[in-house]
């Protein structure tokens, strides 16, 4: 049988396949415009949906794939990302889909930001400059710990009730891009969640941006002048749902420059604007998500951040941005890296691991010449080039034969 994602090359047999699901192929052309429940409920998968609030109050819906029993997997995006791009390629390409399929219980975070699944709060709304005031500090600080001890108190009392089991749970991570920063926040800042993950991989992972990026200053001031300019405008979002994909639509030579110098070439230049046409895989993010990843940048160290003399030393008791220690981080963990990637790029990977020897099992190149920053979510060969490969690291991991591979 044709898979899935390939329907649009499937006579015969694929028209019965999508009568049997129930869709047409109007459906499947407009599947790019699908958010993650579209998804879910159009496949018939089975989910549940979790809510969770943060210490701070911004509420958050998680999807779980579930299999009771099984060894919970927490699938985090990174920055203006959401739980989409881990589902968007389909059953038979996508991670969380892929996971699922090999007998994990998978959950799906929504980190706060994230459109439609991380824009509500006890007191604030979205139109209000307050719920944007969030770095990846804040993902590492109250969104991850909240989700974390939902799933591990969760499944913790279903082993107990359904599988007469008292052990303590643990949660495998797998993060792309800047959910990285958010774990190493996390696990700097609240050393008992070394505890709770049993193993951490990161797809694209970002940390340290000085002299380790393929852009240079003139990008990053392109960059900030246009948040200062959204700044002036008052609105606190960076791309609204959809915008991005309607703006690459009117510029693509612009689209196509950005992408080119900030994620690296792509498997295909054709293929280069892939990740724009799916409507609600980048959107969400705040200003200040780009300000500390610029600070990052000017300062060559992974720092909190830097709100100035004044309120740094009321929040930090510092005059400066204090530096997150990483020593405190105990977690195996596992980086990939693309060839061509500009932003995770191979030097940025290594430094990662050249700082954090003790933790670091693992560091993967992807085997291909052309790979960027997107790729970990869009390519199309995404299924043989990384999610085989992790799951199969997963495997060897719990085995206690997980080679030690640098590439």
């Amino acid at each position: 049988m044709c898979e899935l994602d390939r329907f649009t090359g499937c006579s015969i047999i694929g028209a019965a396949v999508l009568i049997a699901i129930g869709l047409s192929w109007a459906e499947m052309e407009d599947r790019k415009s699908w958010t993650t429940l579209d998804w879910l409920q159009r496949l018939n998968y089975s989910h549940e949906l979790h809510n969770v609030t943060s210490g701070d109050g911004y509420q958050l819906q998680l999807q779980r794939l579930p299999r009771l029993g099984a060894r919970p997997v927490l699938l985090v995006h990174g920055l203006m990302g959401s739980s989409l791009g881990w589902l968007c390629l389909g059953p038979t390409k996508s991670l969380a889909f892929q996971l699922h399929q090999r007998n994990y219980d998978v959950w799906l975070a929504n980190l706060r930001g994230s459109s439609p699944y991380g824009r509500q709060h006890v007191e604030l709304t979205d139109v209000m400059a307050d719920f944007w005031r969030y770095s990846f500090h804040e993902h590492g600080a109250y969104d991850l710990p909240a989700i974390i001890d939902h799933i591990v108190a969760l499944t913790q009392r279903e082993a107990a009730e359904q599988l007469n089991e008292t052990r303590a749970h643990q949660v495998l991570l797998i993060g792309h891009s800047q959910a990285f920063n958010a774990f190493l926040v996390l696990c700097a800042l609240q050393p008992r969640f070394n505890q709770h993950i049993q193993l951490m991989q990161g797809l694209a992972p970002l940390a340290r941006l000085h002299r380790q990026v393929r852009f240079d200053a003139a990008h990053v001031r392109a960059i900030m002048k246009f948040v200062k300019k959204r700044d002036k405008a008052k609105k606190f979002e960076i791309f609204p749902p959809g915008e991005l994909r309607k703006l690459c639509n009117k510029k693509r030579e612009l689209c196509e420059y950005y992408t080119k110098n900030l994620a690296g070439s792509a498997q295909s230049n054709k293929k280069l604007l892939e990740i724009f046409s799916y409507e609600h895989l980048l959107q969400g993010g705040s200003a200040r998500e780009l300000r500390h990843l610029q600070q990052i940048w000017k300062s060559g160290d992974f720092i909190s951040y830097d709100y100035g003399p004044i309120e740094n030393m009321q929040i930090y008791h510092s005059v400066e941005a204090i530096s997150y220690n990483l020593s405190e981080i105990s977690v195996p963990i596992i980086l990939y890296f693309g060839e061509t990637d500009a932003i995770a790029t191979p030097e940025g990977v290594h430094g990662i691991y050249a700082r954090m020897l003790n933790s670091v099992r693992g560091v993967r190149r992807i085997a291909s010449s052309k790979f960027n920053h997107f790729d970990f979510l869009v390519s199309s060969d995404v299924k043989t080039l990384v999610n085989d490969k992790l799951i199969e690291a997963m495997e060897k991991f719990f085995a206690g034969k997980l080679p030690y591979i640098i590439e």
